[in-house]
């Protein structure tokens, strides 16, 4: 009987010891970060299985305390059976909710969520790539059309200087020409007038020859009647004046071929010399024409250079909102991949925690079937107790021997309640210290879960410490097992002693007293033997087994 209390108490804690675990585990899973709605659905979800799994906890931590209180008014077997059945149906309802299709839809969800990010994030990158290229293509297109510019500049202003330094000797040869053509136009105004004065001059001399030929011809016909002796003279006149008037038409034809020469020379030079300025003047159109297309085409390069830069500049622009989209969807690529392997972490803390607690309900499950059995037993044993005490009751004159030995017994089974207390309350005390110290390794497990920037000497040496605590433990717990062995054995040969110093007391004519009173003893030794023993298997029972259990689920 005491020994089913020792197992249903050591199911029940560590029952709640799982619980911690699971329920720090959930908590630490509480602590995924996730943008996304499933992920928010999903810690939401593990929100309430933590709360569920700490109502389960807090439930088992009132069916032990309860258990502590109503030890003393009795023990009520059944309904703590009952009770661990309807906590361990509730483990397996959780279990199954933290392992459900929900659980892998959302993770399924998650998957392809990530999936549907990576293509965009390859897409967003093949787009940024071309956009480089773009923007770099433009880059060379505006480098080269900056070069081009600088060239027209640089070929433009030596155009510019050559066509001013053009204009400048040509304008030089205009003026030289028109000092020049000054002195021709003098000269030709000059021969003009005396072209005029010759001219006048040969109108008088024809007018002169015709009063002359007038007169002569008067001269003549008067002097033809009555003057023959002035024939000669009038002859010698006549050919003087004709000499005179060849003379005359012989300068006049001079100054008239003069006068064409130097007119046929002037009008040359005049020809010349508008050809020139015409020339000039085409030059200078031609170099106004080139300049104003110059200045077009430097303007248009102008608008060119600043369309280009906009558009640069969106280019830029978009780049960078391309590169601000790249670096949100690569955080939250990071982000998503930190909450699906902290998601990942947590799920295989629980399905561990759940895989202890499938264990702790097996090994639960063992103790109802242990407690059937010693209930069992203890029935059977207590039908055999009641059939002895009727073959005691019929033996009424044995009652002062049965007395004497039952006292004995009593004082016996006192001493062993004495030092079951004594033992129970070491071993509380060395549960309390397993319970603290598996407190204090779960912390340290905890920190060392938390602290992700320990470096791996750090993790090896909290490892380490945390090896050689759980071995101290149990070491610990071995040593107190052996003090537990030697003080049950030292009990076993107290509770012995009282036992056969009654029979060395007999009354002297009743020998077979002692051996009708040694039936109870030897009736209830087997069930002291049952007690120290496991029910399945027979083997010696371990007090420690709720301290050994979690020093090897805080080792795990």
């Amino acid at each position: 009987r005491h020994y089913s209390l020792r197992k249903l108490k050591t199911g029940t804690a560590s029952v709640a010891v799982a619980l911690t675990v699971v329920g720090a585990g959930l908590v630490a899973g509480q602590t995924v970060r996730a943008d996304h709605s499933d992920l928010v659905a999903e810690k939401q979800r593990l929100e309430d299985l933590g709360q569920k799994f700490e109502r389960l906890k807090q439930r088992s931590e009132l069916y032990l305390q309860q258990y502590y209180d109503n030890k003393p008014n009795g023990y009520k077997g059944d309904w703590y059976v009952q009770q661990l059945k309807m906590l361990n149906r509730d483990l397996e309802q959780a279990y199954n909710e933290l392992s459900g299709e929900a659980h892998k839809d959302a993770l399924g969800k998650l998957g392809i969520d990530n999936a549907d990010l990576k293509a965009k994030i390859t897409e967003l990158e093949k787009s940024v790539e071309e956009k480089n290229d773009v923007l770099s293509q433009i880059k060379k297109e505006l480098e080269e059309a900056e070069k081009d510019i600088q060239f027209g500049r640089e070929v433009h202003a030596a155009d510019l200087l050559r066509h001013k330094q053009e204009i400048a000797e040509k304008e030089n040869v205009i003026s030289k020409l028109n000092g020049e053509l000054q002195p021709l136009k003098q000269k030709v105004d000059e021969t003009d007038r005396n072209l005029q004065q010759e001219k006048q001059k040969v109108l008088s001399l024809e007018q002169q020859l015709a009063v002359t030929k007038e007169n002569a011809k008067k001269d003549f016909e008067l002097a033809a009647l009555g003057h023959q002796l002035a024939d000669k003279e009038y002859n010698a006149k006549i050919a003087e004046l004709e000499s005179k008037l060849a003379d005359a038409k012989k300068d006049f034809e001079l100054a008239a071929l003069g006068h064409q020469h130097a007119h046929n020379e002037y009008q040359a030079k005049l020809a010349e010399k508008d050809g020139q300025i015409k020339q000039l003047e085409e030059q200078k159109q031609i170099l106004d024409a080139s300049r104003k297309g110059t200045a077009r085409d430097l303007e248009a390069v102008r608008q060119a250079k600043k369309a280009t830069e906009a558009e640069l500049n969106n280019l830029k622009a978009e780049l960078a909102k391309v590169t601000e989209q790249k670096q949100i969807l690569d955080a939250s690529r990071k982000g998503t991949a930190r909450d699906l392997e902290a998601v990942r972490k947590a799920k295989a803390q629980v399905e561990a925690a759940l895989k202890q607690l499938e264990e702790q309900n097996k090994i639960s499950e063992a103790s109802r079937k242990g407690l059937r059995r010693d209930l069992d037993a203890s029935r059977e044993a207590k039908k055999q107790v009641e059939k002895d005490l009727a073959n005691l009751t019929a033996e009424l004159d044995k009652v002062k021997e049965e007395k004497q030995i039952s006292d004995a017994s009593r004082q016996g089974l006192r001493r062993d309640l004495d030092a079951s207390r004594e033992a129970k309350k070491q071993v509380e005390k060395a549960l309390e210290e397993a319970n603290s110290k598996l407190a204090a390794l779960e912390k340290l497990n905890k920190e060392l879960e938390e602290s992700k920037k320990l470096t791996e000497k750090e993790k090896a040496e909290l490892q380490a410490k945390l090896e050689a605590e759980a071995k101290a433990l149990k070491e610990q717990l071995a040593k107190q097992a052996e003090e537990l062995a030697k003080l049950r054995a030292g009990k076993a040969s107290d509770s012995q002693t009282p036992d056969a110093k009654p029979g060395n007391k007999a009354v002297p004519g009743k020998g077979q007293a002692p051996q009708a009173g040694t039936k109870p003893n030897q009736n209830k030794a087997p069930m002291k033997e049952t007690k120290r023993q496991l029910p399945s298997t027979g083997e010696a029972a371990n007090p420690f087994f709720t301290a050994a259990a979690l020093t090897v689920m805080a080792t795990a």
